[in-house]
Order: structure tokens, then sequence, then C-alpha cells
């Protein structure tokens, strides 16, 4: 849970701080950009027309050109700054432009890097200006570039300082969790004592036969029926706690996978045919997995004591193992009862959650499915639910097989 709330800070904190680089590098880019717009116009009023003549002592922002057409029809160049486009070039980008009715223009000619102004004087005559744009160009095409590179070196640091400042500020929630899961695994383990001091007495009264009376002896049973009940549940707690404590180095070696599912399958054959069901297994052959044993036995007995559970009467149940790749395989069980919400998928992981459906019907704590997860991503998978919406409950669970990293 820990690692998960530092991901999770760390999301933010990248989201947050991408979110602020990008608006500063973009209003950047914008204002460059309309800077040089700004003095490319600007330069248009330095650009001498027909009623005028050119002052070279005029200090031109950027290079500029000038044509004129007249009342006849006649093209001339008043004056041409941009060396790499010629007179004629210029004259019949004018008459391309001269062919759009607006009397007063601003746009781009894209293919030579030039913006234009057209507009007309009082006299009749329409004048054409144009500035280079290819500098602008260069360097806007420049700044976004380096501000590229600004920006993912300033958030491959900024993700350097979340992950410090994520440990810092998880730190105090991280202590609390490990406090209470060591009370939990304490007090489970001190409770087993005597749940088992009392289940055994009261097993040792019952079978002795010292208790006659027909009302004291149901006592007994209760008792007996009850401390079962709290002695699974303080063992589901501190198997638990176990999972939550930081991962030890526990022993793992190449599982069987299809024989394990086979056996849990075949082991609880007799009670699933008791309730007058029956299970299927198509479990393919030989899927091998790096892992513990014993834990992956507990994840199979889990998902299909669930289905025995929850499942309707008559119902039957289905258990399947395949390989999706060469790196996954997929593991299943099918179940048909009470249909899943969207919000049951989800929640039905996390401890004591129970469907509403189920709660006071079916005996059991909720924890189950928990103990599941967790030994689904301690082996490097992941487990999940799905409803068709009408009778059908599939959970699935995803593990690596050998030759993928775990």
């Amino acid at each position: 849970m820990i690692r998960k709330l530092r991901k999770k800070l760390i999301i933010v904190l990248m989201i947050i701080l991408s979110l602020l680089l990008v608006g500063i590098l973009v209003s950047m880019l914008l204002s460059t950009r309309m800077n040089y717009e700004r003095r490319s116009i600007n330069a248009f009023n330095d650009v001498p027309s027909s009623s005028n003549s050119f002052d070279r002592t005029v200090m031109m922002a950027m290079p500029v050109a000038s044509i004129t057409l007249d009342t006849s029809g006649n093209y001339s160049v008043t004056q041409n700054q941009i060396h790499y486009v010629s007179d004629e070039e210029l004259i019949q980008i004018a008459s391309s432009i001269a062919e759009t009715d607006d009397e007063q223009s601003l746009g781009i000619v894209s293919s030579y890097n030039l913006r234009y102004r057209r507009y007309e004087e009082p006299d009749g005559t329409v004048v054409f200006s144009f500035s280079d744009t290819y500098i602008e160009r260069d360097s806007l095409n420049s700044q976004i570039f380096f501000s590229i590179i600004i920006g993912i070196g300033a958030l491959a640091l900024f993700f350097i300082v979340s992950l410090l400042l994520s440990r810092w500020m998880v730190k105090p929630v991280e202590r609390s969790w490990e406090k209470q899961r060591q009370f939990v695994a304490d007090a489970s383990h001190e409770l087993k004592t005597p749940l088992t001091v009392i289940l055994s007495n009261t097993e040792m009264l019952i079978d002795s036969n010292a208790v006659t009376d027909e009302k004291n002896r149901m006592r007994l049973d209760n008792i007996r029926a009850e401390s079962k009940r709290m002695k699974a549940l303080t063992e589901a707690l501190l198997n638990l706690a176990r999972t939550d404590s930081k991962p030890k180095s526990t022993a793992k070696e190449n599982v069987n996978l299809s024989f394990i599912l086979s056996s849990a399958a075949l082991m609880l054959e007799p009670t699933i045919f008791d309730l007058g069901r029956t299970i299927e297994s198509e479990i393919e052959e030989n899927v091998t997995i790096h892992g513990d044993q014993d834990k992956l036995r507990q994840l199979a007995d889990i998902l299909i004591d669930n289905a025995v559970q929850y499942g309707a009467e008559k119902s039957p149940i289905v258990v399947r193992l395949k390989k999706q790749n060469k790196k996954e395989a997929l593991m299943s069980v099918i179940s048909e009862g009470i249909p899943l919400s969207a919000e049951d998928c989800t929640n039905i992981f996390e401890r004591f959650y129970r469907v509403d459906a189920s709660r006071g019907q079916i005996k059991g704590f909720g924890l189950g499915l928990s103990i599941a997860r967790s030994i689904a991503e301690e082996h490097g998978g992941k487990i999940w639910a799905v409803s068709d919406g009408k009778s059908k409950n599939t959970f699935f669970v995803k593990l690596p097989i050998i030759g993928s990293p775990v």
C-alpha cells in the first residue's frame, strides 16, 4: 500500500510540475512569436510607398520589400532587401495576392517565408509590403527545440526531487501502517493460544460425555463452532499481516501450476459433488512458474472455494489454465450465481468487503480474495473479476511463467 501511495504522490507531483513547465514554455514561445510579428508589421511602416522616397537612414527591423500596382495594372518593385527572392518572383507573388477581393489584408506566404500586407492608397495605387520571416521561423524552431531539451532535463530533475519528497512525505504513514500491521500480527498470534485452549477443552468435554444435559451440550457445540470460526479469522488476519510486511527472501522454485490447480480441483470435487454440483477442469499441461508452491495452492483453494460458496445451486464450476503467450499464463475460475456489479468487481478484493446480497447468508469474513490478491501480486501477477451481468462471474489470475521476469 505504501508503495502505491508513493507512486500516486509522484504521479501527482509530476503532473503538476509538468503542467506548470509546459505553461511557462508555451507562454514564452507565444510571447516571442508575437514579438516577431509585431516587429515584422512595424517594418511595413518603414517601407516606401509610391508617394514618398526611401530614406536610407531608417534602420529596418528586418529585410523588407515593396511593390506597387498602379491604376493601369502595372507592377513596379520599389524596394527589395530580400536577397533570396527576385523581383520577378515578388511580382508573381503580388499578382496572386491581387486576385483576392480584400482591399486590405495581412497574411503569410509560406513557400517563400514572407509576411505581407496589402493596402490601397487614396489615389488608387495598391501597395504590397513584404518582410522576411525566415529568421523568425528559424529562431522559433530553435526555441522550440531548446525548450524541449530544457523541459526534459527539468522533468528528470523534478522526478528525482519527487522521489525524495514522496519518501519523506509518506514516512509518517509508513510508520503508522507498520504499527498497525504489527498490532494485528501480535494480536492474532496472542489470540491463537487461548482460542486453541478453549477449542480443545470444549471438544474434550463433548467427547467425554460428562455433560449430559441436552441444552448444555448445545451450548458446548455453539462454543466449539464459534471458536473454530474465531480461530479461522485470527489465522486469516495473521496471514494478511505477514503479506503486508516487507518482502522476505521466501523460498521460491519452479512449480508446476497445472498440477497445483488440478490437485486443488480434485481435492474439492467430493464436497462439490455432495452439494449437487459439478466441477470441470480445462487445464493446459506443464504450465510452470517460479514461485511458492504452498501459497499458489492457497490461491487456487481460495478461488475454487469462493466459487463453491457463492455459486448457485446445481450450477457447474469451470476451472481453466492456459498459456496466453510465451511470458504469461491465465488462470480462471467460472461459476454462476448472483451477478457482480462493476463496483463489486473492483471492491471485492478489499479486506472485509462483502457483497450486500451475501451478507448474513454465507459464512465468511471477506478476507479470502484479499489474501488471493496479495499472493498474486507477490508472484508478479494480477487478479481481477468480470461478470456478464446475468449470472456468470469469472475470476482471472495472470501470472508470469518460466522465462519471464517476476
